[in-house]
């Protein structure tokens, strides 16, 4: 019975990260009337403050106002709250785990702290990975875990020979133009 948790728990992690993943990128689209960019803005820009405890008000669950408060509610906790009605065990431990992780994790302390650098971040999107998204924007969407920007190519650097890509292509382009 409780490896049956356990993997449901592991399944359902998956799936609530890809969820998160993809608002996230959708959060970064340009394009008419994207209520998600409109809220999700407000996120980048945070600074980093190097404070060790959270503001009163993020354990109400609310981020210092309501477009940062939305931005959290339908990227991560929606999903949760609905997984309630379908598998409340599962639903209530990451619903926990997502608690603890936004108000005592998740600004200065992993998220937005530079300090975070190495071989961690190639797995967990904290420190200087998710500070690489707040400079480049398209890349590095991932929360949690780090596994859908690898594979979705999404990392900054999948971004730099992307980009390196492009500046070859127009450079070919424009040799091949001057020749005719």
């Amino acid at each position: 019975m409780e490896a049956i948790f356990f993997v449901k728990l592991l399944v359902y992690f998956f799936l609530w990260t890809l969820y998160s993943y993809t608002i996230h990128v959708i959060a970064h689209l340009n394009f008419r009337f994207n209520f998600l960019k409109y809220i999700h803005v407000k996120h980048h820009s945070y600074k980093y403050t190097g404070l060790k405890w959270p503001p009163l008000s993020d354990y109400f669950f609310w981020f210092g106002g309501l477009r940062a408060s939305l931005d959290v509610w339908i990227t991560f906790t929606l999903p949760l709250l609905l997984l309630l009605f379908i598998e409340f065990d599962v639903a209530l431990t990451l619903l926990v785990f997502h608690y603890f992780y936004e108000v005592f994790l998740s600004r200065d302390i992993l998220d937005h702290n530079p300090n975070i650098t190495g071989k961690i971040t190639r797995f967990i999107p904290i420190g200087s990975f998710h500070m690489k998204h707040h400079k480049y924007y398209k890349c590095n969407y991932s929360l949690f875990i780090t596994f859908w920007d690898y594979l979705f190519r999404t990392t900054d650097s999948c971004l730099d020979a992307r980009n390196k890509k492009i500046r070859e292509a127009r450079h070919a382009h424009t040799s091949k133009a001057e020749n005719v």
